[in-house]
């Protein structure tokens, strides 16, 4: 029991966790092709993702947002949307209004 309690708790401290803002610089470094892995290596953990599916659990398409904490006048969303076979093939950038 202890050991569910302790697996519950760090569990939950890192679904709280969320990204902060990716910066130009490693966003720039982004390509068309990359590997999921190699993204999340590079950008670090997600704030929120989408997929679009059909109802067979075949993945047409995946987008992962990083969301910055605060609202300031200098804050983008960052977007980078995969392909089924999990490669970048686009990635947005977008201010916060």
């Amino acid at each position: 029991m202890r050991y569910y309690l302790l697996l519950f708790s760090f569990m939950l401290c890192c679904t709280s966790i969320q990204a902060d803002e990716v910066d130009m610089r490693d966003y720039i470094k982004v390509r068309n092709g990359m590997s999921e892995a190699e993204v999340l290596y590079m950008l670090g953990p997600y704030d929120h993702e989408t997929i679009k599916a059909d109802g067979f659990d075949y993945v047409f398409e995946r987008t992962w947002f990083y969301i910055p904490f605060k609202k300031g006048s200098n804050k983008w969303i960052t977007e980078i949307h995969f392909n089924s076979r999990g490669e970048v093939k686009k990635r947005d950038r977008y201010r916060v209004k």
